[in-house]
């Protein structure tokens, strides 16, 4: 029987396969693509809308740009999506919270009694959570009246860093009817000042001394006119 490599050798061939296909097992192609490595790209818009709606002043352009990356990720062409619906939702809730800042600040600059503005006579309020003189009616219980209205130089400035309040209010040139309220001793003496420092007054800031009945009752009409009884 003839052999039909001449010579018994037949010339080597390396294998082209294996027991795990065309590669061997080794480098074969993940049919579920590759693990560590997206498919769709990152959206920059949906990153740029969260970062806009962490800082407050650019919270409408975050809203914005969450809107449009909620559309630029749909159906998972790009991925970001939830850094989209982070950045509208956080855009939303400060933009709120500034419109309400805003309705909040105007309607108490509307009622503050500035003490460039004051006059004596004036019936006021006091912002029970700053402080602040705020507008009354006289006809109405309020809860003080402006005595005196003047501006600091370097006399009143010293004048008010070493005296007391109602020391202070006593040394101006008050009505008598003003001295009389505040020598009966049913009265408390306040100063509100529009300083930057207000335990530092400068020259040409303005002051107010205004009274309070000392058991913290209102008052009902102007002092002037005797009428500064509690109100009802």
């Amino acid at each position: 029987m003839s052999n039909p490599y001449d010579g018994g050798i037949p010339p080597y061939e390396p294998p082209t396969g294996g027991p795990y296909g065309e590669y061997g097992g080794y480098g074969a192609p993940n049919p579920y693509g590759d693990p560590y490595r997206s498919s769709a790209p990152t959206d920059g818009v949906s990153i740029a809308a969260l970062i806009c709606s962490l800082t407050c002043c650019a919270a409408p352009v975050g809203i914005g740009l969450g809107i449009a990356g909620i559309v630029r990720t749909k159906g998972g062409k790009r991925s970001g999506r939830w850094a989209a619906i982070t950045g509208l939702v956080i855009g939303a809730v400060l933009m709120v919270a500034m419109l309400a800042f805003v309705v909040f600040a105007g309607i108490k600059g509307s009622q503050a009694v500035w003490e460039d503005d004051a006059r004596v006579g004036q019936c006021v309020n006091i912002d029970e959570f700053f402080g602040d003189l705020t507008t009354g009616e006289c006809n109405e219980p309020h809860e003080a009246e402006v005595i005196f209205v003047e501006q600091f130089d370097d006399e009143t400035a010293d004048q008010f860093a070493t005296l007391t309040e109602e020391d202070f209010c006593l040394a101006r040139d008050l009505a008598p009817e003003y001295r009389t309220v505040i020598e009966s001793g049913d009265y408390t003496v306040k100063v509100a000042n529009d300083a930057f420092d207000e335990d530092d007054p400068d020259d040409g800031d303005w002051f107010v001394c205004y009274v309070q009945r000392s058991d913290g009752e209102d008052l009902d009409g102007r002092l002037t006119e005797g009428s500064g009884s509690t109100g009802a």
